[in-house]
């Protein structure tokens, strides 16, 4: 249903794509965004095609909007910023988390992302790794669109040497997908078009009184 929803809207965007000002976010900044070339970012003068329309489908949604490159790859051997972590149990299942990096494409900062592995579409609870799809969805060098559920929790401050704020991009798609939950829907889209957090499975462990 909410892959269905995402294509939709993002067939209306791509249809529909107009010079736009957004206040994103906790930032409370306002971006111009120009319509740009659809093959990437150029330079300082706005956004890419591609990016605008994920803009709009994640301000549609209530969301926090971030998008950039990756910088190292999932799992690798830069464990300050990329790699799996393990979380706490919440009623009995693991909340890790794949921790990547980015610069943004919006204001230049690089940001420690922390993804959960709940929404992967091949979360294993008895797997400590990052999800497979993860791994080869998540490349570096590519580009990642990233829309938060939970907006008013970003960013967070981190005290990596490198990055030095953070997002969580969690609680994804659950209202879409029937669930009632305080937390707005919303993705991880990669330069092929995949939404990398497309699982409902576990929205039951984030109820409307939740509050993490």
């Amino acid at each position: 249903m909410l892959k269905n929803l995402s294509r939709a809207m993002l067939a209306h965007a791509l249809a529909a794509a107009y010079p736009v000002v957004f206040v994103i976010g906790t930032f409370g900044v306002h971006l111009q965004a120009s319509a740009q070339s659809a093959s990437g970012n150029t330079g300082n003068t706005g956004l890419s095609q591609t990016a605008q329309n994920y803009q709009q489908m994640c301000n549609a949604a209530g969301g926090y909007f971030q998008t950039g490159t990756v910088n190292s790859k999932t799992n690798n051997d830069y464990p300050q910023v990329t790699n799996y972590t393990s979380g706490k149990k919440r009623q009995g299942i693991p909340l890790s988390h794949t921790h990547i990096e980015i610069t943004s494409a919006i204001d230049g900062n690089i940001y420690d992302v922390a993804i959960d592995n709940v929404f992967a579409t091949d979360y294993d609870p008895n797997s400590y790794v990052v999800p497979p799809s993860y791994v080869n969805g998540i490349q570096a060098g590519g580009n990642l669109y990233l829309c938060s559920g939970n907006p008013t929790k970003v960013p967070y401050t981190v005290s990596e040497s490198v990055a030095n704020a953070g997002f969580d991009w969690v609680h994804t798609n659950c209202a879409a997908s029937g669930y009632s939950t305080s937390f707005k829907n919303g993705f991880i889209y990669n330069d092929q078009g995949v939404n990398l957090t497309n699982s409902q499975t576990y929205c039951y462990l984030w109820p409307s009184s939740s509050t993490n």
